[in-house]
């Protein structure tokens, strides 16, 4: 199982989801980024969701995020 680093960025009333330094999705809601990176991660590396370790990390707006 390999972990894996989210970063959600508020912009512009969207959440933009980071995984590993690369942005994935946008979502509407903060409730959505943990369940949607989990589900990416899922779907790239042909594993089932329930084995997808994230670390979640919240960035403030117009921060830059480091890759």
């Amino acid at each position: 199982m390999a972990t894996h680093e989210v970063q959600a960025v508020r912009d512009k009333g969207m959440w933009q989801v980071f995984i590993d330094g690369f942005l994935v999705t946008e979502v509407p809601r903060w409730g959505s980024v943990g369940f949607v990176a989990r589900e990416w991660v899922a779907m790239t590396e042909e594993v089932p969701s329930s084995e997808v370790d994230l670390s979640i990390r919240v960035v403030g707006r117009n921060q830059y995020i480091d890759a």
